[in-house]
C-alpha cells in the first residue's frame, strides 16, 4: 500500500484498432516523410504579405530520415495551405479519418510554449479557393484539432480524427493547418522565435471499414457559446450544422440554446480525469437542468436498417446557472441522463438508459428500428442535472470508435479511499494524478476528484473519489 500527496502528471492516452479502418483506397497527403503528388504547397502572395512572415512546411531529413518540417515561425495567423491535386480531389464521403503521425520536441510539452487549453494542432478543410484563402484554419468550413502537448514528445505519436462536415462538402480544394498559433516566449505573447519545431511522418484520409455514420455531429466551427461568464450570441454565423439539421427549440423559452466551451486560460490540465480533453472537444451543446427539450428532428435512416447504434461523449455540465459545486454530490449522482429517440412512426426509446456522470463518457446505445421508421428525432431533455453533449455519431452497422482517447477504465477496479488527513490512499496501484472537476491539480478542498491510477502491470484505470 502506497500513500500520495497529490501530484498531476500531463497524461494522454491515445490508442486506435486499426482493423476497424480501411486503408485500401487512402488518400495520402504526406508518405514516409514526404510530401505526395496528391497536394502542392499554395505559396502568399508577397505583395499581400506586407512585413508578415507565412509559416512554413517542408521535406527534409533528421538522422537520415525523411520527414516533413512544420516550422511556426509566424504570429501572424499565416497558416500552411495545401491545394488538392484537381485531377484527384480529397472526397470526404468517402475519406472522412484523417490519420496524423508526428513528433513534437520535449521543448513544446505542457505550457512550455502554449497555455491553457487550446490544441497544438489545427486543421481546416475547403471546397473552394476562396474558403482556402481565409488564412485561417479555425475559419474554414469544417476543422479538427490534435492536442498534443498533454502526449509524449521526442517519440513518433498516431492519432485518428473523424472528420465531421456537412454533406454538402465532397470534393475538397485544399486544407491549412496550424501549429501554436499563440505560441508565447516566457510569459508574453508574440515575443521570440520558435527554435524547434515538430515533424511530420504521414498523413492520410482513410475510411471505416463499416460505412459511415448516417449522423454525426460536435458542434464545432459556430461563432457561438459559453465560457463561464462570457456569452457570444447564438446562432448567428452558420444556419447549418454539422450534421445538417438545426434543433428545434421552443422559441419563448428563457433559456436560448448555447454551446459551452470549457476554456479555462490559467488551467495547468485541460483534463478531467476521463483522457478527453477539452479543447479538443472544443464546443459541446450544453442542455441546462429543467429545460425545454432541444430536438434534432427527421434524421433520416437508411434503408434497411434494422438497428441504430449510437454513440456520444456526455459529462455533467459544471457550469450550470445552480452551480452543482455548491451543493452536495449526492444531490447529483443519480440524476437520469434523458436522452430520447422518437421514430416518426410514433415509438419513443431511451437512447442511454443511464445516469450523468461528472468526467467524459462515451455513451453507447443500440437501438431496433420499428418497422415502416423512416427517420427519427434526437432528444435531449433538460433533467434534474444539466450536461453537456459532443461528438455524436449514429450508424446503421455497429464498429468501435476510430480514436479512442478515453484511459482504459475497464483495465482493472481501482482500491482507494480518503485517509483521516484528506490524502487519497490508493490500495492497488500508483496515483499518477488527480483533478478537481475543473480540470486542474487537485487539492484537499475539492470534495468530488477524478484519479488515475497505473497498477504493477502498467495498466490505466480512472475513478472518481468523493470526500464526504
Amino acid at each position: 500500500m502506497k500513500k500520495l500527496l497529490f501530484s498531476i502528471v500531463s497524461l494522454m492516452v491515445s490508442s486506435s484498432v486499426l482493423a476497424e479502418l480501411s486503408f485500401d483506397n487512402a488518400y495520402w497527403i504526406i508518405k514516409d516523410g514526404k510530401l505526395t503528388n496528391n497536394v502542392e504547397v499554395w505559396d502568399y502572395d508577397p505583395e499581400d504579405l506586407e512585413d508578415k512572415i507565412p509559416n512554413v512546411i517542408a521535406d527534409t531529413t533528421v538522422n537520415g530520415e525523411n520527414v516533413v518540417v512544420y516550422k511556426q515561425i509566424s504570429n501572424d495567423f499565416l497558416d500552411v495551405r495545401l491545394k488538392f491535386n484537381p485531377e484527384n480531389p480529397l472526397d470526404l464521403s468517402s475519406n472522412y479519418v484523417m490519420m496524423f503521425e508526428y513528433m513534437i520536441p520535449a521543448s513544446h510539452k505542457d505550457t512550455l510554449i502554449y497555455e491553457g487549453n487550446k490544441p497544438l494542432w489545427m486543421f481546416g478543410f475547403a471546397s473552394t479557393e476562396n474558403y482556402l484563402d481565409v488564412k485561417n484554419a479555425s475559419h474554414a468550413e469544417a476543422y479538427s484539432m490534435v492536442d498534443a502537448k498533454w502526449g509524449v514528445a521526442d517519440e513518433w505519436v498516431t492519432t485518428y480524427k473523424y472528420i465531421y462536415s456537412k454533406s454538402s462538402l465532397k470534393e475538397l480544394f485544399g486544407m491549412n493547418f496550424t501549429y501554436a498559433r499563440e505560441y508565447k516566449a516566457g510569459k508574453d505573447y508574440y515575443k521570440g522565435e520558435m527554435t524547434e519545431f515538430p515533424y511530420i511522418k504521414n498523413m492520410a484520409f482513410v475510411s471505416i471499414k463499416e460505412g459511415k455514420p448516417f449522423y454525426a455531429e460536435n458542434f464545432d466551427g459556430f461563432d457561438l457559446g459559453e465560457f463561464y461568464e462570457e456569452k457570444l450570441q447564438g446562432l448567428k454565423k452558420k444556419s447549418l450544422y454539422n450534421g445538417d439539421i438545426r434543433p428545434v427549440v421552443t422559441t419563448e423559452y428563457s433559456r436560448p440554446l448555447y454551446v459551452f466551451r470549457d476554456f479555462l486560460p490559467d488551467s495547468i490540465a485541460d483534463q478531467d480525469g476521463s483522457g478527453y480533453i477539452d479543447c479538443e472537444q472544443l464546443h459541446a451543446l450544453q442542455v441546462e437542468s429543467n429545460r425545454d427539450s432541444i430536438v434534432f428532428p427527421g434524421i433520416a435512416i437508411p434503408t434497411g436498417t434494422e438497428k441504430i447504434y449510437s454513440k456520444m461523449l456526455i459529462k455533467k455540465h459544471k457550469n450550470e446557472y445552480n452551480d452543482w459545486e455548491d451543493a452536495e454530490y449526492s444531490e447529483y449522482s443519480n440524476a437520469d441522463l434523458p436522452i430520447l429517440l422518437k421514430f416518426n412512426t410514433g415509438e419513443i426509446v431511451d437512447l442511454t438508459n443511464d445516469t450523468i456522470k461528472l468526467i467524459w463518457t462515451k455513451f453507447e446505445g443500440e437501438v431496433n428500428v420499428p418497422s415502416g421508421a423512416e427517420s427519427v428525432d434526437l432528444i435531449f431533455k433538460g433533467g434534474k442535472a444539466g450536461y453537456l453533449v459532443d461528438d455524436i455519431l449514429l450508424s446503421s452497422k455497429k464498429f468501435a470508435d476510430v480514436k479512442v482517447d478515453q484511459l482504459v477504465a475497464d483495465a482493472f477496479d481501482i482500491v482507494a479511499y480518503v485517509d483521516e488527513n484528506g490524502d487519497i490512499v490508493v490500495v492497488n496501484g500508483e496515483l499518477v494524478a488527480a483533478y478537481n472537476m475543473e480540470g486542474r491539480k487537485a487539492t484537499k478542498d475539492d470534495n468530488v476528484v477524478a484519479i488515475v491510477v497505473k497498477n504493477d502491470k502498467g495498466q490505466l484505470a480512472s475513478k472518481l473519489i468523493i470526500r464526504k
